[in-house]
């Protein structure tokens, strides 16, 4: 799970813990469904206009028959997500929308999704070890305690 811009949490309470979804990271929940069912989900963090409404359904399909008829159901679907330039027009900020599905979805949607908050740019590494941003300010500061050994 990533996020395309604030961070936010999922959680679906009667499946497991909540994570969070941050822009340019990753994370990963397994969740288990000790039997079949519809279970409600939600964003457990405030995150700007429409947060009331972002609720959704979990379904628990009872065998892999079951599963594997929804995704059949879902591949139907007219709808596609086959570049980025599809991805941003959904992921543009929109409130109480109905759940859509999509037929296809491009291969490393995900991927491209995260990296593009990995800017290399962000990373100036031209300055000579012992002299970058995070150090600046820091001079005549006494770090002898951080060599410490506890």
């Amino acid at each position: 799970m990533t996020s395309n811009s604030v961070m936010n949490s999922f959680f679906i309470p009667r499946l497991g813990s909540q994570i969070y979804a941050m822009a340019g990271m990753q994370t990963q929940l397994h969740l288990i469904a000790d039997e079949a069912g519809t279970y409600d989900g939600i964003s457990a963090s405030y995150s700007g206009p429409g947060f009331s409404g972002m609720k959704f359904k979990a379904i628990a399909t009872p065998d892999r028959a079951t599963f594997d008829q929804w995704v059949a159901k879902a591949k139907q679907s007219p709808n596609s997500m086959d570049s980025m330039a599809a991805f941003e027009k959904v992921a543009v900020p929109s409130e109480y929308n109905k759940v859509e599905y999509f037929s296809n979805v491009k291969p490393d949607l995900f991927k491209d999704v995260v990296n593009k908050f990995m800017s290399h740019e962000s990373m100036n590494m031209s300055k000579p070890e012992g002299e970058h941003a995070a150090h600046d300010g820091m001079e005549g500061m006494d770090m002898s305690h951080a060599e410490t050994a506890h």
